[in-house]
């Protein structure tokens, strides 16, 4: 199957009939989907905060009272481009830990390649530079004028994560603003290609799932999908990291 009939297909066998609300999705995100010897990751970053696994309120635990370096909650496809409520809002395939001053700056840009003599901030750990740094480019996230620029080993999950809800929740994104996916489709494709599925994205997915009337990200699981609908003006060949048989 290709194209729009792909779509609807997808739309139909994958989009969840319930979600936890958003304080529990969050507080499940914290304490079990990203969380890592106890640990809680910005995926823009890589910065950590630790989170005592006795903690009876992670989120605001983490949040720091409201400093920059707390972590909150990113929606990968923002609020105000068609995640504002409902199942949109704590679907947890499209949520992840942010430290809170990267998450200000990407604002509700959309995600793109921004040139390194151009950008405005880089984002590590707890460092936000102004200046381009010396070592290890690859490693930061970029915010440039209006668009941002994950970290090379988060490109493809970021991809797959607005693939996943453009095609379930469209009407909400559309009716929020039509030209925001398209604005960064081509740069999304190449992402996914360039950063294939790892074990953790693969992992994570289904654990998501268990919590989400049993639906994983079908982007996850099947590479092909992504230049069968959204990228089929894209000639490159996905390779997946995963061994597995699954097609739709």
């Amino acid at each position: 199957m290709q194209g729009d009939l792909l779509l609807k297909k997808l739309a139909a066998d994958f989009k969840p009939r319930k979600v936890l609300d958003y304080r529990n999705a969050r507080e499940l995100m914290y304490k079990t989907i990203y969380n890592d010897n106890d640990s809680v990751r910005c995926v823009y970053s890589g910065y950590a905060l630790y989170l005592p696994p006795e903690e009876d309120n992670p989120i605001s635990e983490l949040l720091r009272f409201g400093s920059l370096q707390g972590i909150i909650t990113e929606h990968v496809y923002p609020r105000s481009k068609g995640a504002r409520d409902g199942n949109a809002k704590s679907d947890m395939h499209h949520l992840v830990p942010a430290r809170m001053g990267v998450n200000v700056a990407r604002l509700n840009y959309p995600f793109g390649e921004v040139d390194d003599n151009n950008a405005e901030r880089w984002f590590y750990r707890e460092k936000s530079l102004r200046e381009m740094p010396a070592n290890f480019k690859d490693a930061y996230s970029e915010k440039g004028y209006n668009t941002f620029e994950p970290r090379e080993d988060a490109k493809g999950n970021v991809a797959r994560a607005v693939f996943y809800f453009y095609t379930i929740y469209r009407p909400q994104a559309d009716a929020e603003d039509p030209a925001f996916f398209e604005q960064q489709r081509a740069t999304l494709c190449n992402w996914h290609l360039q950063d294939p599925v790892d074990d953790k994205e693969w992992a994570r997915t289904f654990l998501i799932a268990q919590y989400q009337d049993g639906k994983p990200n079908p982007f996850v699981l099947d590479c092909t999908l992504a230049a069968r609908s959204y990228c089929s003006d894209n000639t490159d060949t996905c390779h997946p990291a995963v061994d597995n048989n699954h097609k739709w």
